[in-house]
């Protein structure tokens, strides 16, 4: 599998073409993004709009599908940064990598339980198939606290690995499994097709996920900090335009996200709401860490998994207020 994604980071790097850097001391490195979504849209934004080469910062945006391979690729060395869920970072961390989190430009949970319209409550899927993209990581987590609160195990259940969320919709549809977890435009197709929304569940209301968090090495973060700065600043200038300009931020999403119809592409952009100060999300390390199966993971502080010292330096010294006046 990571052979697949370096083969796959081969052809973006070959076949599209290089930014210019702006000057020579401009820093060249590869950052990785694990999902197709509006969270991820940050990197995605920072890269098209040049705001990376503006801060001495050269960089190749590229997909990997998944946290796992994307986490591979930074323990390795062939990623400097990964944008992905904080439980990438804290699995490997517990399992002896030394992953910090710098920032979290996306807190929220995008997902949305959806069903067969026969199930009326999540405690209905006793004994009933959910698709899932993965055994591990946010998605699946979600699942389980949202079984806990209606009062059912995680074992409840029967898990369909399916893959993305198109896969998912797609087992979904054709009466594979009889649930799953969905985000836009997906939930849009599914209430339009009738199928049962769980969106409104009391359990998930309070809960930070962080599934598109800024992750590198500490050791990176420790040797070459000002090249980290360059890149959390290029982020928050990101979110600025993410927040702000509606018009250039939809032009980036319809290409990455490949949404051709402009309703559908509107629903998308509202429907989630990133952050001005992306501060890295401690409450989310320690929602992984209460449900890790690592032993390590009962006495882990959380703080160990995050550095917030680069956007506590830019918010300090008014960048981030200075975008919004």
């Amino acid at each position: 599998m990571q052979a697949l994604f370096f083969l796959l980071c081969f052809f973006v790097f070959v076949l599209q073409p290089v930014a210019p850097e702006v000057n020579a001391q401009s820093r060249r490195l590869n950052m990785a993004y694990t999902s197709i979504s509006p969270s991820y849209a940050p990197a995605w934004i920072a890269k098209e709009t040049k705001i990376f080469d503006k801060n001495g910062i050269s960089a190749e945006v590229v997909y990997a599908r998944g946290g796992v391979v994307a986490t591979q690729a930074l323990v390795g060395g062939n990623v400097n940064f990964i944008v992905a869920g904080v439980g990438a970072a804290v699995d490997a961390t517990l399992a002896g990598a030394d992953l910090v989190v710098v920032a979290s430009p996306s807190i929220g949970s995008e997902t949305t339980l959806v069903a067969k319209k026969t199930i009326r409550s999540p405690a209905d899927l006793k004994g009933k198939k959910v698709a899932v993209g993965s055994l591990a990581g946010p998605a699946i987590l979600t699942l389980k606290i949202i079984l806990k609160s209606v009062g059912l195990n995680s074992e409840d259940v029967t898990y369909i690995v399916t893959g993305p969320t198109a896969s998912r919709y797609t087992a979904l549809n054709s009466g594979v499994v009889d649930a799953t977890l969905l985000t836009p435009p997906f939930t849009l197709y599914a209430k339009k097709a009738g199928y049962t929304l769980f969106d409104n569940i009391a359990a998930m209301k309070e809960i930070e996920f962080a599934n598109a968090s800024i992750i590198t090495t500490r050791k990176f973060a420790q040797q070459e900090p000002t090249v980290v700065e360059a890149v959390i600043k290029s982020i928050i200038e990101a979110l600025h335009v993410y927040n702000t300009n509606a018009a250039e931020t939809l032009l980036i999403l319809r290409k990455y996200l490949k949404i051709e119809k402009p309703d559908e592409l509107q629903y998308v952009y509202k429907y989630y709401n990133l952050v001005e100060k992306p501060y890295p999300s401690i409450k989310s390390v320690k929602l992984f860490l209460d449900w890790s199966q690592y032993p390590k993971a009962k006495t882990a502080d959380p703080k160990q998994f995050v550095d917030s010292s680069f956007v506590e330096k830019l918010d300090r010294q008014g960048f981030i207020g200075s975008l919004y006046k």
